[in-house]
């Protein structure tokens, strides 16, 4: 049999007789050079690794972002706030008045402090000033509420909310301060504003069930000073957000979990003024139940592939969309006696040439490096479950499979020297399975290596299943079959 599609994404049914597949810290890739049903047109890659940049204080790193110019990056970890220069120097600036719970950072050059960074963590609002080093708190006094859960910086305005209202308001141009008593509301719908965003140059507020886009058209009429503002005509959308953190530019847009008056956890971009659902009902059917208004999620790009990455802690789980195949893939941590976790990541920044991501729990920052196939040291358990193998049920018996991975890939010495590839199959659709099996990848060197395994038995519905511990470039190109059927 030639090769049957056992690379792909992860897709599990709301039964798995129908579809039980899986694809964990692999994501796939296409070669469109190539026509459908020819080996590699789809190959399995190992998720990037995880290297140690910095320790801050021990608790959950909730966001980071890198300032314009490329010079700093605002890490803030518990109640702490760092500035990190590009040598990974760390300055604790200051501190802020929540723990947990949202926060958002945008930074904007202003006419009297420059570069200054803005933070909100929906009690206060403060800023970091980089050329003198400057942390502050916003007085209460400050615009006309205090405390903001979103923030972003357009037409040199930062733009904020005010949490639990419609409202959202802006500071002074070219300032962080709010001098003036102006704002706006999301009156299009009584549904309260969860969020906002900017992309290009629009301002979008997301409410529970309904978004509307306002744009600048300049801050005086007829002499009287005003809301620089006004809602685009006709942009009303029936989908909220139903995370706060769960959005993330994406493409030429961003991404984020949904909701409307019909349901939530959808998760789909914004094209224009329209939302396209990119979930697929694998991924909703995970999060049936789960409360997901604290899924958080970013984006960063690695070898010309764009992902958008969402954790929902209360489900444990971490999806990945990829924006150049349209697939969607599982990034797990794994733990030798729990089994699979969400993934230690927790919030991301592309800084110094590194894509940086915080853990979320214990104060560390990370560099995703694709070369590196541990988390920090710890073991990746690398795992891609097929489709099923049926021919009108009747008995189908196997007698050779072989996939090809990347050969000669084995380390010199130590784990990994001798990389395996661990295969079990269940004969009832995913329900019960067989002993692992072991065979080599192949040793260091040894790139004619081939992974196969020969009298594999007989069954009505088939699902085999490859997993890799070893520290190594496990590369799955493609998976051929020999099987011979049998009467019913």
């Amino acid at each position: 049999m030639p090769d049957f599609g056992f690379v792909g994404a992860s897709y599990e049914a709301p039964s798995i007789y129908q579809d039980a597949q899986e694809c964990i810290n692999f994501y796939p890739e296409q070669d469109p050079t190539k026509s459908p049903g020819e080996r590699g047109i789809v190959a399995l890659y190992p998720t990037p690794g995880l290297v140690q940049k910095l320790q801050l204080a021990v608790s959950e790193v909730r966001a980071m972002r890198a300032l314009s110019g490329g010079q700093w990056l605002i890490v803030i970890a518990g109640i702490n706030v760092y500035a990190i220069d590009t040598s990974f120097n760390q300055t604790l600036v200051g501190t802020i008045s929540s723990a947990t719970g949202p926060i958002q950072i945008t930074d904007n050059v202003t006419i009297n402090n420059g570069l200054t960074a803005y933070i909100v963590d929906n009690g206060g609002r403060y800023t970091w000033v980089a050329s003198s080093n400057t942390f502050a708190a916003l007085p209460s006094s400050d615009g006309l509420w205090t405390g903001a859960t979103a923030c972003d910086t357009v037409d040199n305005y930062i733009a904020y909310n005010e949490p639990g209202t419609q409202n959202w308001a802006v500071t002074d141009l070219g300032l962080t301060v709010s001098t003036t008593g102006n704002y706006g509301s999301k009156d299009g719908s009584p549904d309260p504003l969860i969020t906002l965003i900017v992309d290009h140059r629009q301002v979008y507020l997301l409410g529970e069930v309904t978004t509307e886009v306002w744009v600048d058209v300049g801050n005086t009429i007829e002499g009287i000073t005003s809301f620089p503002f006004q809602r685009v005509a006709g942009t009303t959308m029936q989908h909220g957000c139903a995370a706060v953190l769960s959005v993330a530019r994406f493409g030429e847009s961003f991404m984020f979990v949904s909701r409307d008056t019909r349901g939530q956890s959808i998760i789909g971009a914004m094209q224009g003024y329209q939302f396209k659902r990119l979930s697929t009902h694998a991924v909703e059917q995970s999060l049936v139940g789960v409360n997901v208004s604290d899924a958080r999620a970013y984006t960063y790009q690695i070898e010309g592939h764009e992902f958008y990455v969402v954790t929902f802690p209360q489900a444990d789980l971490t999806w990945v969309f990829d924006l150049a195949t349209g697939l969607w893939h599982k990034w797990l941590e794994w733990n030798d006696v729990t089994g699979y976790h969400r993934h230690r990541s927790n919030c991301a920044a592309f800084f110094a040439g590194f894509n940086l991501v915080g853990d979320y729990e214990n104060g560390k920052v990370y560099a995703l490096d694709n070369t590196v196939y541990t988390d920090n040291g710890t073991t990746i358990r690398r795992l891609r479950r097929a489709i099923h193998l049926t021919n009108d049920l009747q008995r189908q018996f196997f007698d050779e499979f072989q996939i090809q991975f990347q050969p000669g890939v084995g380390l010199q010495t130590g784990q990994g020297d001798d990389p395996q590839a661990m295969l079990r199959w269940s004969n009832d659709g995913g329900s019960t399975w067989s002993n692992e099996h072991w065979v080599s990848i192949g040793r260091i060197g040894r790139y004619q290596n081939r992974a196969i395994w020969r009298r594999l038995g007989w069954s009505r519905d088939r699902i085999f299943e490859v997993a890799i511990t070893d520290p190594v470039k496990a590369v799955i190109v493609s998976a051929n079959l020999k099987a011979s059927v049998g009467d019913n």
